[in-house]
């Protein structure tokens, strides 16, 4: 064993960590609970911060979270990230956007490329097209199509042809 004994952290015996880490679906957290079990067995943090690959600062930032926020101080917070280009609030504005682009297109879908260039020019922004895909999920507007019609399509010839047509 390596470094001085962990100090008893008062709270730990009321948790299941090995059965958390075991269930747990955040990476993160699964850590974070794995840590704590070894903990509760015993272990010093140095050897704790080792078997779980953290860092011994880490490890102490975790402690400490759970003493002052108990066993919520363990979860992930919410807003890690980059939030949004467009907030919640302008979502509806561009689901109908988008919706009315593609009623005015004539043949075919409207792409991504067409999509970021309404972003451009109605919303001011400049994003990847990852951006313009990941926004009209958040739109739930993501759908998955068959080949498109093309404008000049004759539907008559084509039913013609499949009545006359030899299927071998």
């Amino acid at each position: 064993m390596r470094g001085r004994k962990a100090k008893q952290i008062e709270g730990i015996e009321k948790y299941d960590f090995d059965k958390l880490a075991k269930t747990e679906g955040s990476a993160r957290e699964r850590r974070r609970f794995l840590a704590f079990a070894h903990l509760r067995e015993g272990k010093t943090f140095t050897d704790t911060a080792a078997a779980v690959r953290v860092k011994l600062r880490s490890l102490m930032r975790w402690i400490k979270r759970f003493r002052q926020e108990g066993f919520e101080g363990l979860k992930d917070k919410p807003g890690r990230g980059l939030k949004p280009l467009l907030s919640v609030e302008c979502r509806p504005a561009f689901r109908q956007a988008v919706l009315e682009l593609q009623e005015n297109k004539k043949g075919g879908r409207i792409r991504g490329i067409d999509i970021l260039e309404l972003m451009r020019t109605k919303y001011g922004l400049d994003p990847s097209l990852r951006t313009v895909y990941d926004t009209l999920k958040r739109a739930d507007l993501v759908w998955i199509t068959g080949r498109s019609i093309h404008p000049k399509t004759d539907l008559e010839a084509q039913e013609d042809f499949k009545k006359t047509s030899h299927i071998k």
